[in-house]
């Protein structure tokens, strides 16, 4: 896949990397967020703390989380989350206009 700036791809990163982000996403999700209880699989990094993660429920869904760093869970609307029916829809709904608004 060819990702777009801001968004670049996580998969050259060593397991200490990935499991410090699903550490965090799962000390900030609490049990009324969207994502509480769904395995995933961190796959990108975007802008600033936003992260992009595979939800590996067997739905194909992607989501875009901006983590908060805070350690422990979050009140609702935190962490912020944007969940895509697919790959292809989270890169035409968030990863090209995200690039465009950047790129002259």
């Amino acid at each position: 896949m060819d990702w777009l700036n801001p968004w670049w791809s996580t998969e050259d990163q060593d397991a200490e990397f990935h499991a410090g982000f699903k550490c965090e996403l799962e000390a900030e999700v609490g049990p009324d967020h969207p994502l509480h209880g769904i395995e995933t699989r961190l796959v990108a990094r975007g802008n600033g703390d936003d992260a992009l993660f595979e939800l590996l429920d067997g739905t194909g869904r992607f989501a875009v989380v901006h983590l908060t760093w805070a350690r422990h869970p979050e009140p609702l609307p935190w962490p912020a989350t944007e969940i895509y029916n697919s790959l292809q829809a989270f890169v035409n709904q968030r990863m090209i206009p995200e690039h465009s608004e950047r790129e002259p």
